[in-house]
């Protein structure tokens, strides 16, 4: 497969660093060293370190450069926000560390992460910034950053602490097959990684033939900021269009041809243009209740003749990650969430 390939023997990698980035490095390697050593001491071996396995060494290449995986990983750490996780999470490895998400999901995990990770939850960390010295107490064996924008100002960095994964065609690009596949690779579960895939499409497949009647009938989708303002997708590429794209329905035209704002694939919708919203159903998102009510209660939302019929679906933050941010983990709950609702909006 395209990203990956099994290497018949390990060189040594190589690079330069930056004069930060090699500070920044060298913080973290002491931190590591320190842990080793103690770890030795205390007749820890460290894992599997010195016998490669079944299928390794294993190279993945992406964007920043190519990760060299020397053997199984055992201590796996996330630094990409939900689609790194949810596909080592899905593929039965949970990483040691992974960002905190509680500015959009309470406890700062994804309900379909907690259900498939049982008791074992990963821990969180927080901020802008990355944590290096907590990523290097952890002493990982691969790091996971193909969902983090801004990896390449950290990536050899992170690289200096262990194989770091990084997007195959740039943040935010890749599908998440894509990314199911290649971090399957490099966790030693590219089998798994396949039938993984396989059982997911199945499912979305199996929801568009159940629902016939959602062929060729137009949506609306967006999202409403807590200051009230309304956005729709209007780029049929956008990762939520494509979610209900694949079950049968259309982006709405009336959207398409709205000029785009600073964020690729979104228009904002004046106010007075509440009208453009109109579809055979319409769908939105709040990140609050507050901007919720207030737009519930605007005359000319109230007017949208879908809104009139019932044919409007509003979605909690959870779901509405679900489909923006599609995973091997997300996607079966996006259908199970959303999947009733417009179907009941669209019969009325």
């Amino acid at each position: 497969m395209a990203g990956f390939a099994v290497r018949p023997e390990l060189p040594p990698r190589a690079g330069r660093v930056g004069r930060r980035g090699f500070l920044r490095a060298a913080t973290a390697l002491s931190a590591t060293a320190a842990l080793a050593a103690c770890s030795r001491h205390s007749g820890d071996s460290g894992g599997s370190e010195g016998t490669a396995g079944p299928g390794f060494p294993v190279d993945v290449r992406g964007a920043q450069g190519t990760a060299t995986v020397p053997h199984r990983p055992e201590r796996v750490v996330s630094v990409g926000q939900y689609r790194d996780t949810d596909a080592a999470v899905a593929l039965g490895v949970t990483p040691l560390l992974t960002p905190d998400l509680s500015t959009f999901l309470p406890g700062g995990l994804s309900p379909w992460l907690k259900a498939r990770a049982g008791n074992r939850l990963p821990g969180l960390f927080s901020g802008a910034e990355l944590p290096f010295e907590r990523i290097a107490a952890a002493r990982p064996d691969l790091i996971l950053g193909t969902d983090r924008p801004g990896l390449a100002r950290d990536y050899a960095t992170l690289s200096a602490l262990a194989p770091t994964i990084s997007p195959a065609a740039g943040y935010n690009k890749d599908t998440w097959q894509v990314t199911t596949r290649r971090i399957g690779a490099a966790l030693g579960h590219g089998a798994d990684a396949e039938r993984l895939v396989t059982e997911v499409q199945n499912r979305i497949a199996e929801a568009k033939r159940a629902n016939p009647g959602f062929a060729g009938r137009t949506f609306t989708i967006g999202p409403v900021v807590a200051d009230g303002t309304v956005t729709t997708i209007s780029s049929a590429q956008d990762a939520s269009a494509l979610f209900l794209a694949q079950l049968g329905l259309v982006l709405s035209p009336k959207v398409t041809s709205l000029p785009q704002t600073s964020i690729p694939g979104r228009s904002q919708i004046s106010p007075e243009r509440l009208d453009l919203l109109d579809a055979d159903v319409l769908v939105l998102t709040y990140a609050t209740q507050g901007s919720r009510e207030r737009l519930e209660a605007e005359p000319l939302f109230q007017r949208i003749p879908a809104v009139q019929r019932g044919a409007y679906v509003p979605l909690d933050m959870a779901t509405a990650i679900a489909l923006a941010f599609p995973t091997a983990l997300s996607v079966p709950y996006g259908l199970q969430e959303c999947v009733p609702k417009i179907a009941a909006a669209l019969a009325r």
